[in-house]
């Protein structure tokens, strides 16, 4: 349980140091706080400490100034009947986190 809580606050910290939004341009209630853009689609934040099989599949891309994460994390991603998902790796707890399309 600590282990999950102190992922989740260095995931935030993370997150609050890629943010695009300043003091004087506050976020929208509907704006998310972590995403993926991904062949023109934005993905946002579903979930974190997602398990994983063999399906993942690089896309040999990965995450830059454009995106709301942390820079230059590999970006893989899973197709099924609902639709593609993405995934990168926390560097710090090796925990995968999952982006979908909303």
């Amino acid at each position: 349980m600590n282990n999950k809580f102190a992922f989740l606050f260095i995931v935030m910290l993370l997150l609050s140091g890629c943010s695009n939004h300043s003091a004087n341009n506050p976020p929208k209630g509907d704006d998310p706080t972590s995403w993926i853009n991904f062949e023109g689609k934005k993905y946002e934040f579903y979930k974190t400490d997602v398990p994983v099989d063999d399906s993942l599949i690089s896309t040999n891309e990965k995450t830059d100034a454009d995106d709301g994460v942390e820079s230059n994390l590999e970006i893989f991603k899973a197709e099924s009947e609902n639709g593609v998902r993405l995934f990168i790796q926390d560097p710090i707890n090796k925990e995968w986190v999952e982006f979908r399309i909303k």
